[in-house]
C-alpha cells in the first residue's frame, strides 16, 4: 500500500512538472523574430491587404535606403501603401527611376532566400549595413537562383530587440 501511495505521489507531482513547463511562453531567438519580421514583410508585398499589412511588426517609423545609405524616414502608418515604399534611385548601381523593396520582392517569380547577417553583394563582398542601424539583428531576402548578378537583388530589413524593423534596404548589382 506505501508503494502505491508513493507511486501515486510521484506521478502526480510529476504531472504536476509538466503541467507548468507547457503553460511557460516558448523562447524566442533574436534570429526567429527576424525571420519572422521578414516572412511578414514578404507576404504584404506579394499580397498587400489588411490581413498580411497587420502583422508585420514595423517600428513607429521606419528608415528606408538604398546599399548602406538610409534616405528617408517614414511612419508605420505610412507604409501600409505601397507607394510610399518607392525611392528614387538618382542612378543608384547606375540605374535611374524608383524602385522599393516590396517592388523587388512582389517581382521576383522565382523561390526567395532568407538569411541572417552580412552577404555578398552578388559576386563582391558584403556591403555593410548603414552605420544607424549596424548594431540591430539584420534579415535578408534575395532570390534563390538568379540569372546573374543583373537580376540579383537584396532587401535588407534591421530588426530590434523586440522584433520590430527599425530600417530596409535595398540594394541592385551595378550593370
Amino acid at each position: 500500500m506505501r508503494r502505491s501511495a508513493a507511486c501515486l505521489l510521484l506521478a502526480l507531482a510529476l504531472a504536476g512538472c509538466a503541467g507548468k513547463e507547457s503553460a511557460e511562453p516558448a523562447v524566442t531567438t533574436q534570429a526567429e523574430q527576424s525571420r519572422s519580421a521578414m516572412e511578414a514583410l514578404i507576404a504584404f508585398a506579394r499580397s498587400p491587404g489588411e490581413a498580411t499589412w497587420a502583422v508585420i511588426p514595423l517600428a513607429e517609423s521606419v528608415e528606408l535606403g538604398l546599399g548602406e545609405t538610409l534616405h528617408t524616414k517614414r511612419s508605420a502608418r505610412e507604409l501600409r501603401q505601397p507607394g510610399a515604399w518607392l525611392l528614387n534611385l538618382d542612378l543608384f548601381r547606375a540605374r535611374a527611376g524608383t524602385s522599393s523593396a516590396l517592388e523587388l520582392i512582389a517581382a521576383e517569380e522565382g523561390r526567395l532566400r532568407v538569411t541572417h547577417g552580412p552577404h555578398p553583394h552578388c559576386a563582391s563582398p558584403p556591403v555593410p549595413p548603414p552605420p544607424a542601424v549596424a548594431a540591430l539583428d539584420r534579415v535578408v531576402v534575395q532570390p534563390a537562383a538568379p540569372d546573374g548578378c543583373l537580376d540579383w537583388w537584396t532587401v535588407d530589413a534591421f530588426v530590434n530587440g523586440d522584433g520590430d524593423i527599425e530600417a530596409v534596404t535595398l540594394d541592385l548589382w551595378e550593370p
